[in-house]
């Protein structure tokens, strides 16, 4: 009996060879088949989507997404990277940011110490206030704007107000300062003779800052935020119609009703100087005379001048005596001949001397001689000074270096007052020669055709050239460059005038020869008699002498400039930027 088996049914796959390949696709998962039964599909709305990722993955994939997962798939070692990584940012960002902070520190402070240095602040003061003085000092100098090459008058200022606002405050640096009544309703400066003598010196000092800040910066404008500033060139007013537009890159003048004073007027600083109390004689002639000079550039000569006469008043109220007629006539100005050596003080001869050169300036020159005559007289009448002492030179051993460097530098004495008798030093040679060279000038300008004066006036040009050639020969000047550069400048200005001189009298003297030649008759006797020979011989030794004069003075003007540009580049070698 056969059994019957049941047949088995083997698939395609199963008898396939296995070496053989099917081109038919491979089969998606059967719940991402798409029969009919399976989809609720009705004949108004479009079948349910059907979605990449629920396909077999891999070689399903366009390169590009291959590549997209490739990209953010993370391993765990690619993380532990990463951390690391991380970690080793953070810390040597945090050890370069203390890295630039340290040294941003240490070189405000040496650019810091360097300031205090060279221009001392007093040490009362706080130290955001000497900051802004030493920064004030520092931006005056031109070699320390190395953007501009010129002191940048309106960054200066800005420094000086800072330090100012805290010097009259007296919740911060003013403490003792006392504000005093108005007089004619006018404001008075302070009282400021209970601080000491370091603090009034420094406060004068940021005074008279803003005083020639102000005037550099008159006209100029700013806004309210300060943060621009423009020049009157480029700000509409009545004297300028059409100003000028403005550079690239620099920001449109603000409108008028916007525009606010760069700084305020110079008269408010010399002002509250010569208002205040506590202020030494020659601190409130300094401001005197600065503002008296700022109204004479202005073209303001009567003003001017009563300015100059209160200067005077100022100098001799510091006199030791009650009677000044003994010592100065009232009228006049001009020194008394026999005034005692011990009331002429410097305050009164650097008063009066300013007063003779604003009258000579105008033209005055018959107030103006008399009193450079007296004054040339007093100063070489004066007792002479004593040596000078010279102090000992720094310990340049590494000791004494350290130690310099870590102690706070000695405030430098106190200027003299300028009402101590007047005493004829060696540095004050070039003073001398330069009321000689005023005295020359206007006895030639003034002699017209008066032989003997032009002569005189000639004598004392030459005189002041001799002087100031020799007093730069002086150990006290010559170690000094600042005395030394002031001597070439007075001999260099001797010099000129004497060519000026020479040059008009050769002129003249030519001119009578060739009269003289074309006189006829005349010109046939007077050759007879050897004048044409004698015009001759005169023309050319004027003629020489002018010729001697222009040499030396291109000589000197040659040497001058050579020791400029050396001095600029010493300076600006040692120009530290920060």
């Amino acid at each position: 009996m056969r059994f019957t088996v049941p047949g088995i049914h083997l698939t395609r796959r199963l008898l396939r060879p296995p070496n053989t390949c099917t081109l038919e696709p491979r089969v998606p998962r059967q719940f991402s088949r798409k029969p009919p039964r399976l989809l609720l599909v009705s004949h108004q709305s479009s079948p349910r989507p059907q979605l990449p990722f629920l396909y077999p993955s891999a070689q399903y994939l366009s390169n590009g997404q291959t590549r997209i997962l490739r990209l953010f798939s993370i391993s765990v070692n690619h993380k532990k990277y990463i951390k690391e990584v991380s970690k080793l940012t953070v810390r040597y960002t945090v050890y370069i940011f203390l890295i630039t902070s340290c040294f941003s520190i240490a070189s405000l402070g040496i650019l810091s110490e360097r300031q205090e240095r060279a221009f001392p602040s007093p040490h009362e003061w706080s130290l955001i206030t000497r900051f802004r003085f030493r920064r004030g000092k520092w931006w005056e100098v031109p070699e320390h704007n190395e953007e501009e090459g010129f002191p940048n008058w309106a960054r200066l200022y800005d420094e000086y107000q800072h330090a100012l606002k805290r010097l009259e405050n007296p919740n911060k640096d003013g403490n003792g300062i006392l504000e005093q009544e108005m007089v004619g309703g006018v404001a008075q400066g302070f009282d400021v003779t209970a601080k000491s003598g370091e603090w009034r010196q420094g406060y004068y000092e940021v005074l008279m800052g803003m005083a020639g800040a102000a005037e550099r910066l008159e006209g100029w404008v700013t806004d309210k935020t300060r943060r621009n500033i423009w020049s009157p060139e480029f700000i509409a007013s009545s004297s300028n119609p059409r100003p000028k537009a403005t550079p690239p890159g620099m920001p449109v003048p603000p409108e008028e009703h916007l525009q606010v004073p760069a700084a305020d007027t110079p008269e408010t600083f010399y002002l509250r100087i010569l208002t205040s109390k506590g202020f030494t004689t020659h601190q409130r002639l300094k401001a005197a005379l600065g503002y008296a000079d700022w109204l004479s550039f202005k073209k303001l000569p009567d003003s001017a001048e009563e300015v100059y006469q209160w200067a005077l008043d100022i100098a001799l109220a510091g006199v030791p005596t009650l009677d000044h007629s003994t010592v100065i006539d009232t009228k006049t100005n001009v020194l008394s001949f026999s005034a005692p050596k011990d009331k002429i003080t410097p305050n009164l001869i650097f008063a009066a001397t300013s007063l003779a050169t604003f009258y000579a300036s105008q033209g005055n020159v018959t107030a103006a001689l008399p009193i450079l005559i007296s004054v040339l007289r007093a100063r070489l009448a004066a007792d002479p000074a004593p040596p000078a002492y010279v102090e000992p030179p720094p310990d340049s051993s590494l000791t004494g270096t350290l130690l310099s460097l870590l102690a706070e530098p000695p405030y430098p004495p106190l200027p003299p007052t300028g009402d101590e008798p007047l005493l004829r030093r060696i540095e004050d040679r070039c003073e001398e020669a330069a009321l000689k060279i005023y005295i020359g000038e206007i006895l030639f300008a003034t002699a017209g055709s008066s032989s003997i004066q032009r002569t005189q006036g000639l004598s004392w040009v030459r005189d002041a050239v001799s002087t100031s050639k020799i007093a730069q020969s002086l150990d006290p000047i010559t170690m000094f460059p600042e005395r030394k550069k002031k001597c070439e400048q007075c001999e260099e200005v001797g010099l000129e005038a004497w060519g000026k001189m020479m040059t008009f009298l050769a002129a003249e003297a030519r001119d009578k020869r060739d009269k003289a030649n074309a006189g006829g008759v005349m010109s046939w006797i007077g050759s007879l008699w050897g004048a044409r020979k004698g015009l001759d011989e005169k023309v050319e030794d004027l003629e020489g002498e002018e010729e001697g004069v222009v040499m030396r003075l291109n000589k000197l003007r040659g040497r001058m400039l050579r020791e400029e540009y050396e001095d600029m580049d010493r300076k600006y070698a040692k120009t530290f930027v920060f």
